[in-house]
């Protein structure tokens, strides 16, 4: 399977999903206009992704904000990565970064894990 990568910019984030190492990178900020538009090919690659069967998953995931139209998105993306590693004897891991003082981004990852009831593992970004 081909890998995705779509340059990030002002409205959305970076995805940078690499179907031979597992790794799923997403950085950035999304508050696209129409997120739909935006995660709907991004949520098919990883249907056809997980269909694949990997042997690993990690979602890596930084981001500066999300606004409420993209959180559901990006719900549905963290569910079907869920789905999976409930379903499979496969291994799948969710890593939220947040930046040192950014309590907000912090809080919607533990939304996000409790919605989800998937545990994620926190990283603390120090101001640089």
């Amino acid at each position: 399977m081909e890998p995705l990568f779509i340059e990030g910019q002002l409205k959305f984030p970076k995805f940078d999903f690499n179907s031979k190492t597992g790794v799923l990178k997403i950085i950035g900020r999304s508050i696209p206009e129409n997120p739909v538009k935006l995660y709907d090919p991004i949520i098919s690659w990883v249907h056809n992704y997980v269909e694949s069967e990997p042997e690993n998953i990690t979602l890596s995931v930084y981001l500066e904000y999300l606004n409420t139209h993209s959180t559901e998105c990006f719900l549905i993306l963290l569910k079907r990565i869920v789905d999976y590693s409930n379903i499979s004897t496969k291994k799948a891991k969710i890593v939220w970064y947040f930046d040192e003082y950014d309590e907000d981004m912090l809080a919607l990852g533990k939304d996000f894990s409790s919605l989800v009831d998937f545990p994620f593992e926190y990283k603390e970004l120090a101001d640089v």
